[in-house]
């Protein structure tokens, strides 16, 4: 899964951090998630309780209020819920993967996009165990570039460095095998398009960690190659279509998580 890896002389608070800044480019940049990968993680039913976590501006946990879940988003920038409010059907509060505002066993799922790899793992795992109810269900997704395509390698060459393929993934697999918190990954993957024009691109652009952290002028020279870009590759008034693969990654609390939650506090009851 794509890190967005960002300018190495800054630490990963200071570019987890930078995202607030760009938050209405986020929003407007961002690819969405398939429904169907979203329903792959948590079943064709109703009415789960599901925390997006590192939820950003929403756009996963609104596919899972489309389906008909009661869902919380909980994210530690104000500046990415505050877009993430003004969709309909989700509950936000500002918080942390590794301090998670929820009481003991009160969601169904957690559902992380395009953040996983931020999160502190040996605090934040056991804290999501600690949230969901036995055999509830954890959900990671990454949108990912098809680099394939000659336009977007040369896109994500410019995002990310000369030096840089496009092909540079995290494999949350051993992260989640390594902890105690969690038995066996499931994994799919799904296929999807982004209608980008020339404005869209630039946003998608901004949002980039590595981008938004640059100073000004080192920020518009990449942007400036972006227009480029789209110059020589869209056919206007046709889209510029970004493809993308999801790959997606399921799992469910251990034997040891959910004996550990029990001592620690009742299960919370649905609501």
């Amino acid at each position: 899964m794509s890190t967005d890896e960002p300018a190495p002389d800054l630490s990963d608070t200071a570019r987890a951090a930078s995202f607030g800044a760009v938050a209405a480019a986020y929003d407007a940049g961002r690819p969405t998630f398939p429904v169907d990968a979203v329903t792959w993680i948590l079943g064709p039913g109703r009415g789960l309780q599901v925390l997006d976590l590192g939820a950003g501006t929403g756009k996963l946990a609104a596919i899972a209020a489309e389906l008909g879940h009661h869902v919380i988003a909980v994210d530690p920038s104000e500046e990415m819920l505050s877009v993430c409010r003004k969709r309909p059907g989700i509950d936000t509060m500002v918080g942390a993967a590794e301090s998670i505002p929820l009481a003991h066993g009160s969601v169904d799922a957690v559902i992380v996009g395009q953040a996983f790899h931020w999160f502190e793992h040996a605090r934040a795992l056991p804290e999501i165990a600690r949230v969901l109810r036995p055999n509830g269900v954890l959900g990671l997704l990454w949108n990912n570039p098809d680099v394939v395509v000659p336009w977007v390698r040369r896109m994500m060459q410019a995002l990310q460095g000369p030096d840089n393929h496009g092909t540079d993934r995290f494999d949350p697999v051993p992260t989640l095998l390594q902890s105690d918190m969690f038995d066996g990954v499931e994994t799919a993957r799904y296929r999807h398009w982004q209608d980008l024009d020339r404005g869209s691109l630039r946003q998608l652009a901004e949002s980039h960690s590595r981008i938004a952290t640059l100073t000004d002028s080192r920020r518009e020279t990449v942007l400036e190659q972006v227009d480029a870009i789209y110059e020589a590759s869209a056919r206007p008034p046709e889209p510029l279509r970004m493809p993308y693969f999801t790959d997606c990654f399921r799992t469910r609390p251990s034997d040891l998580a959910n004996y550990r939650r029990t001592l620690d506090a009742p299960v919370a009851p649905h609501l």
